[in-house]
């Protein structure tokens, strides 16, 4: 984990130089592979490791930072150190094939919201669905709408707007036909 404030945040902001959209690093524990389940057996019932990157993470030029919640040891509190970012809240769980259940994702979207404002809030899930089969996919994702819209209904919508990119320059060469 050290390795992130040594050397990471730097390597984020070499992948995104130049970039004019928005930018986002996904954290992920990893899944069935051998070595990710031994490893994560390991570390407990409460898994502190993103305290030691979080701050690293709001520092950093990152936009986004996408994490997984549902079904998470990493203690939720730890998302208030990611203020001023954006956070993707996973609310689905890509490890099950359990559907979720549109209030589990609303209270995992109550949750985060004790530590992420709502306009800064993005409900998503933990993680790819690629390996998953189309049908079980698509429930997901329709718990996660249905979820979104009671969690809306409950704790209202965002108010604050994100602020819009500026325009990227034209490039010399575009700059030279003009």
């Amino acid at each position: 984990m050290q390795d992130v404030t040594r050397w990471g945040i730097d390597a984020l902001h070499r992948a995104i130089r130049g970039l004019k959209c928005k930018t986002a690093v996904h954290i992920c524990y990893g899944y069935g592979i051998k070595a990710n389940i031994d490893w994560k057996q390991s570390l407990g019932e409460e898994w502190r490791q993103y305290e030691q990157i979080f701050p690293a993470l709001a520092k950093s030029r990152i936009d986004q930072v996408s994490l997984e919640c549902i079904h998470s040891h990493v203690p939720p509190e730890l998302m208030a150190l990611l203020k001023g970012k954006d956070v993707l809240v996973g609310v689905i769980d890509v490890a099950s094939d359990k559907v979720e259940t549109p209030a589990e994702v609303a209270a995992t979207i109550r949750t985060a919201l004790k530590y992420v404002p709502k306009n800064r809030l993005i409900a998503c899930t933990n993680c790819g669905m690629a390996p998953m089969n189309r049908e079980l996919a698509l429930a997901k994702l329709q718990a996660l709408a249905a979820g979104a819209a009671l969690a809306r209904k409950k704790f209202g919508r965002a108010t604050a707007k994100a602020k819009p990119r500026r325009a990227a320059k034209p490039s010399r060469a575009k700059r030279a036909r003009r």
